[in-house]
C-alpha cells in the first residue's frame, strides 16, 4: 500500500488543492470542522456533537465546533487511500512514531509534496500549542529528525499530541501480560514468580491443559492481544534489553539493527511456538477493538498482552467482575529483561514519537482550527473537555479543582460504566485524548484523569509500582532522511513489509519453514537495491560516533 501512496501523491496534490470546501459554515462565530481519528477500531463520540453542552460552551469561547469520527480499517492503509483520493477531513489525528516507521514515511512525503498546511507561523499566536514543541515535552531528536525533517525546508506540519508537560505528568501506561485471576489460583502458581520466557510458556501450557471455560461455558483462548496484534511484544520481554532504540552496537563497534540479529529470529520463533501449540490467538493480528474487548470482557482470553486498563475497561463494560470476581485479571511477572533486570517503562527525556495532529490543504479555516485547539489546552478548555459542566458532571473540591460528581464515582466503583456514556453525551471525555499537548493535568487537576484520585483501582496502582517509569537521557539514534538514499532504505524498512514476513512465519506449518521465512526477510534487507540497507547501517555507525550523547 505504501507504494500506491507514493505513486498517487502528485495526482493527489492536484486533487487536494482543487477540492471544494466542504465546510458547512463560513461564519467565523460558527465554524464547523471535521476531525478524523485514524486509528483502527473506530472512535466513540456523542450522538450529537454540535448541540451538547460542552460543544456549546467551547463554541461560545472559540466560535468553533469540531466533529470527530474514526475508521474501521488499518490506519496506514487508510492514510494511503486518503492521499490517493484527496478526500480528507479538516484535521487528522494519527501516529508519527518517527524514524523508519511506515506511517511516518507516508506523512512526511505528503508534507514535503505540499499536501499539508505548514503551521510554524501560527505558534506565536497560540502559545498553548507552541509549548508542545518544548524540549522535555518532546525529545531533541524527535524535533530535529522528524518534526523538522530536512525535506520540510524549515516548515512544521505536525503538532505532537498526548505528551506530558514535564516528568511529573508522565503517564504510566502499565503495559504487560495479565492473567485471569482464577487461573493461577487453580494451578497453584504465583503469577509474580513468572520472570522468563520458559516460566511463561510452562504457565500457559498448564492453563491450556486444565480445561478452563469462559463465562458462557465456552472454550477459551489461552493468550491474546488488543487490536491488530497490539501488543504481542509483551510476550517477548525476556528477549529485550532496557534501551531506547532497535540499534545494536556489535563487538567491533559497528551499528546493526535488531532485524538482522539472531535475537530477532529467536523471539519470533517463540511466538510461532505459542501459535502452533494452541497457546496464542491466531486471529489477534487482525482483530478489531470490539473483538478484543469481547474476548477479555467475557473471560475468553486467559492471558492478554496490552495495557492493563484495556482489560479493566473491557471487564467493566461486561460487568465480568461483578458476576465472577474470581476472574479479575492480575499481572503476570512482570517478566525480566534479557539480562535479568526488572522491567521498567522506558522513556526518553521528552517523547520521541507520538500521535500528532495535521491539517490537509483542504482545511480553509486553519486559524479557527488553532483557536479551538489552543483553547482546549487551557485550564478552562481542558476542564470542559475532560470533566464537562460544573454542577452537571463535576463539582469543586477543597482545592478548587474539578471532581466527578458522587453518582459517577459510585457507579464507576461498582463497575457500572453507564456514567461514561452520560459524560460523553454531555460532550466530555472524548476530545482531550486527541488534543492534549504538554499535559499539565497533575498541576491543574491533581489527578491524571477524571476520577483517578477517588476511584483508583488498587491493582492498577500497584502494578505502576511494579513497572515504574525510567527516563533514559541521551540523543536516541534513529533512522533519518539525511542518508542520501533514504527513500530506498525506507521502502525496505517499512513496518508493513516486516509484518508480512513475520506473520507468514507465525503461520508456517513447520519450525524449519518459519525460520526460513524470517531468514528470507533478513536476506531481503541485506540485498535489495544493491545492499543499500547495509550502506545505511555504515552511515548510522558514523552518526552514532559523531555525538558523545548518542543513546542506543
Amino acid at each position: 500500500m505504501k507504494k500506491i501512496a507514493f505513486v498517487f501523491f502528485t495526482v493527489a496534490a492536484v486533487m487536494v488543492l482543487t477540492a471544494c470546501d466542504r465546510q458547512s459554515s463560513f461564519d467565523e462565530n460558527d465554524v464547523r470542522l471535521s476531525l478524523r481519528s485514524v486509528w483502527y477500531g473506530g472512535y466513540q463520540a456523542p450522538e450529537d456533537q454540535y448541540n451538547n453542552p460542552v460543544a456549546a460552551a467551547i463554541r461560545e469561547k472559540t466560535g468553533v465546533t469540531v466533529t470527530i469520527d474514526g475508521i474501521m480499517m488499518d490506519a496506514l492503509e487508510y492514510i494511503n487511500l486518503m492521499f490517493a483520493s484527496g478526500d480528507m477531513p479538516d484535521i487528522i489525528n494519527t501516529a508519527l512514531w518517527g524514524g523508519a516507521d511506515g506511517m511516518t514515511q507516508v506523512l512526511k512525503k505528503a508534507a514535503a509534496q505540499g499536501l499539508l498546511h505548514p503551521i510554524q507561523d501560527m505558534l506565536e499566536k497560540y502559545p498553548n500549542v507552541k509549548r508542545s514543541y518544548d524540549i522535555g515535552v518532546i525529545s531533541q531528536s524527535y524535533l530535529e529528525q522528524d518534526l523538522m525533517d530536512p525535506a520540510f525546508d524549515g516548515n512544521l506540519y505536525f503538532i505532537p499530541n498526548q505528551t506530558a508537560g514535564n516528568a511529573d505528568n508522565l503517564i504510566n501506561w502499565t503495559p504487560g501480560i495479565f492473567v485471569r485471576g482464577d487461573v493461577p489460583q487453580a494451578l497453584g502458581i504465583d503469577p509474580a514468580s513468572i520472570k522468563t520466557q520458559e516460566d511463561l510458556y510452562n504457565f500457559m501450557v498448564m492453563a491450556r491443559d486444565y480445561g478452563f471455560k469462559d463465562v458462557n461455558g465456552n472454550d477459551v483462548i489461552v493468550a491474546t492481544t488488543f487490536q491488530t496484534g497490539w501488543d504481542y511484544n509483551q510476550y517477548l520481554t525476556n528477549f529485550t534489553d532496557e534501551k531506547l532504540t532497535d540499534f545494536i552496537r556489535t563487538e567491533d563497534g559497528a551499528i546493526t539493527h535488531r532485524f538482522l540479529t539472531q535475537n530477532y529470529i529467536d523471539s519470533n520463533m517463540f511466538i510461532w511456538r505459542l501459535i502452533n501449540e494452541d497457546l496464542f490467538d491466531r486471529e489477534c493480528f487482525r482483530q478489531t477493538v470490539t473483538q478484543a474487548y469481547t474476548k477479555m470482557g467475557n473471560g475468553t482470553a486467559l492471558f492478554f498482552g496490552a495495557l492493563y486498563h484495556a482489560g479493566i475497561d473491557a471487564t467493566q463494560q461486561t460487568g465480568l467482575y461483578t458476576a465472577h470476581p474470581e476472574m479479575r485479571y492480575v499481572p503476570v511477572g512482570p517478566l525480566n529483561y534479557a539480562d535479568g533486570s526488572p522491567l521498567t517503562q522506558i522513556e526518553t527525556v521528552g517523547r520521541t514519537g507520538c500521535p500528532v495532529l495535521f491539517f490537509p490543504k483542504t482545511n480553509k479555516h486553519l486559524d479557527a482550527s488553532f483557536r479551538y485547539i489552543d483553547f482546549i489546552n487551557t485550564i478552562e478548555g481542558m476542564t470542559l473537555a475532560q470533566y464537562g459542566i460544573e454542577g452537571m458532571t463535576w463539582e469543586q473540591n477543597d482545592q478548587g479543582q474539578p471532581r466527578l460528581i458522587k453518582d459517577f464515582l459510585d457507579r464507576q466503583a461498582a463497575g457500572d460504566i453507564s456514567w461514561q456514556d452520560e459524560m460523553r453525551d454531555v460532550g466530555a471525555g472524548y476530545i482531550a485524548n486527541l488534543m492534549t499537548y504538554g499535559s499539565l493535568f497533575m498541576e491543574w487537576f491533581g489527578e491524571a484523569s477524571p476520577g483517578a484520585e477517588e476511584i483508583a483501582i488498587p491493582e492498577h496502582e500497584a502494578y505502576k509500582k511494579m513497572r515504574p517509569i525510567k527516563q533514559i537521557p541521551g540523543y536516541p539514534l534513529r533512522g533519518s532522511a539525511d542518508f542520501p538514499e533514504w527513500d530506498r532504505v525506507s521502502s525496505l524498512f517499512d513496518g508493513e513489509m516486516e509484518r508480512v514476513y513475520r506473520e507468514r512465519a507465525y503461520f508456517a506449518r513447520t519450525e524449519a519453514e518459519a525460520r526460513s521465512i524470517l531468514l528470507d526477510f533478513q536476506n531481503y534487507l541485506r540485498t535489495q537495491h544493491n545492499g543499500v540497507f547495509m550502506d545505511w547501517l555504515e552511515f548510522m555507525t558514523q552518526k552514532a560516533n559523531s555525538r558523545p550523547d548518542t543513546a542506543l
